[in-house]
């Protein structure tokens, strides 16, 4: 019989809204096994792992209506993780990964990884984690405690070689940086260092696995360690360093885990390319250490098969990291991510790779919402049974999250401006932050927006009331896109009206930025609230420099377009004739596929940080 006393089962009983009918009339067992059963009114759950429990409960909700039932569940997936980026200024509240993690439960998830670079306090480190808002000791211990009541591990992800940007800045960091973000290879005070990261993983965590990161170096030893050690070969000084790494991981009782993609590069070749391994190279990797392929880009089963076989070639254990595609602005982009997570997770089944992270980054700035990508994370927990069809996932959706699955879909609205899912791209921050009078983005415009734009705004207007706890995400959502509608053009006719003395449209441009001024407050509004709902405070200050900025900028198109029709004053940007973003001089792309998330690039070609 049920134990009433269970608190996690209690919680999750209360989250998805179950009778007490169904409580007292549910049985648990606990076996080798996993199975869902209804007969004569009267629930079977028998289990094999802690996390199969709030599966169950969901499937029961799935199939409420049914008088009789028997569902098997094998698992196709051994160990399903689920990746947090926490070090691109979004630190979300504890509170919020508590969330996260019920949510996880349901879909059958095992482990949770909070990817951390700087975003975790240290002893005697002050300027580490410093105006951050990184996790104490006390905030992760809470977040592994409460995962565990979920039958979720929680395990350290840290970098140990590259990525560590947010300590650059300080002195006291100067003698263990090689060059740019990566730490100086046989420097003594760099394994000191290292050493204090993973002993203060040590004293958190439970798990006896790491991942120490160690990708995406592609300048290493060539800084200080080149004007210390003369010319080495990279693979050498990775290896060094790797070893050293290692040591340190086992001194504390951890099995380390790293990304690959470097191991490529030092053969010289792309991440991707068709090739085979160099023996010496691989013979060369030491023991004790996993590998983590990651792929986010690709739609091809057969793509990922071959490199899964690349990466066999190390005999090392290998995992598979796939991506929820949040890191492209405000938005994301669940239609391409489920797109590429069937064709990785049916590669990942097919090759027997019985180890899956799912990675969610937030790169420059993790504007969008850390639930956005609930679609994708639900469909990733279902593949890990086995199940493929969308109508599944749709089912389990609902149960879970007591929404529709097709409206959350169009969460992702604001960067979709066709039908065809493989044109992914970021339109959602290049049409926020396109400037109104240097216009780089300008050129990739297309005729169709504004009306696609005023399309999508309707849509999420009459969605998002019914979003119920996710309504805070789809408000922020359709206040960017009711905003787009009327910005994404406007640089493109203020030009063509200026540059053909077209003073009566000139008047209505006017109006146009005035109604755009508004509606891009109403849309820092929403997103503020969702930010400070989900995260710490730590890192908005970006936002409200980036937002602010393009706020000052309209103000000051608006002053120039009116000092133009009242005193003829030349407008200097609008005089000049824009040339294609991606450099086809006068022949401006209209490109559907783009992913320019950075803000550097799409607000000005001038120095700006």
């Amino acid at each position: 019989m049920f134990n009433q006393e269970n608190l996690a089962l209690k919680m999750m009983i209360q989250r998805l809204n179950l009778n007490q009918d169904i409580i007292n009339h549910l049985h648990l067992k606990e076996d080798t096994f996993f199975k869902i059963e209804k007969k004569e009114d009267e629930y079977y759950l028998t289990y094999s792992k802690h996390n199969d429990l709030f599966v169950g409960l969901r499937i029961i909700k799935e199939h409420i209506k049914r008088k009789s039932f028997s569902i098997e569940i094998n698992k196709k997936i051994d160990d399903l993780t689920l990746m947090v980026d926490c070090s691109r200024n979004a630190v979300y509240k504890v509170e919020t990964i508590q969330e996260l993690i019920m949510d996880m439960a349901l879909l059958g998830y095992d482990s949770l990884q909070l990817y951390t670079e700087d975003t975790f306090l240290m002893e005697d480190e002050p300027y580490f984690g410093y105006l951050r808002g990184a996790y104490s000791k006390e905030e992760l211990k809470s977040i592994v405690g409460f995962a565990k009541m979920f039958g979720i591990k929680v395990v350290p992800c840290i970098q140990t070689l590259a990525h560590l940007n947010g300590i650059t800045r300080y002195p006291m960091y100067q003698n263990i940086i090689d060059t740019q973000d990566i730490l100086l290879v046989d420097e003594p005070k760099t394994y000191v260092f290292i050493e204090k990261m993973i002993k203060t993983m040590r004293d958190i965590f439970e798990v006896d696995i790491i991942n120490i990161g160690m990708d995406e170096a592609y300048m290493l030893g060539r800084g200080k360690y080149l004007d210390q050690h003369g010319y080495k070969d990279r693979f050498s000084v990775m290896m060094s360093h790797l070893k050293k790494v290692i040591d340190i991981c086992k001194q504390y009782n951890f099995n380390p885990m790293m990304w690959s993609d470097m191991f490529f590069r030092m053969a010289r070749t792309q991440y991707y390319d068709d090739l085979t391994l160099p023996e010496e190279l691989i013979q060369k990797i030491p023991e004790g250490v996993s590998l983590i392929y990651w792929d986010y880009y690709n739609t091809n089963q057969s793509h990922y098969e071959k490199m899964i076989d690349k990466h066999l070639q190390f005999n090392k254990k290998l995992i598979f990291a796939g991506g929820f595609w949040k890191w492209i602005g405000f938005t994301p982009d669940n239609r391409f991510s489920l797109l590429s997570n069937v064709a990785q997770l049916k590669a990942c089944i097919n090759k027997n790779i019985k180890e899956v992270i799912m990675t969610a980054w937030g790169d420059n700035g993790a504007e969008s919402s850390l639930f956005s990508i609930l679609p994708s994370l639900t469909f990733t927990g279902m593949a890990k049974y086995g199940y493929f069809d969308i109508e599944d996932i749709k089912k389990a959706f609902k149960a879970a999250f007591d929404v529709n699955f097709d409206d959350f879909m169009k969460i992702d609205l604001a960067n979709q401006v066709n039908d065809n899912p493989l044109d992914k791209n970021s339109f959602n921050k290049n049409f926020l932050y396109n400037d109104p009078l240097l216009g780089l983005m300008d050129t990739i415009v297309d005729d169709s927006y504004a009306l696609i734009y005023e399309k999508h705004t309707n849509v999420l207007k009459k969605i998002t009331p019914k979003m119920k706890r996710f309504k805070c995400l789809f408000l922020t959502q359709y206040c960017l896109v009711d905003l787009i509608q009327f910005k994404v053009d406007i640089g493109v006719k203020l030009r063509t009206h200026y540059q053909n003395q077209q003073i009566d449209k000139l008047k209505e441009d006017l109006k146009t930025l005035k109604l755009i001024l508004k509606k891009i407050n109403l849309f820092y509004e929403a997103f503020k609230t969702q930010w400070h709902h989900e995260s710490k405070v730590f890192g908005f200050e970006i936002q409200d420099l980036r937002i602010g900025g393009i706020i000052q900028r309209i103000q000051l198109t608006i002053q120039k377009v009116n000092d133009y029709i009242t005193k003829n004053k030349k407008i200097d940007e609008l005089e000049i004739h824009l040339l294609d973003y991606y450099g086809k001089g006068l022949e401006h792309q209209k490109i559907k596929n783009i992913i320019e998330y950075r803000y550097k690039p799409i607000v000005s070609v001038n120095v700006n940080v």
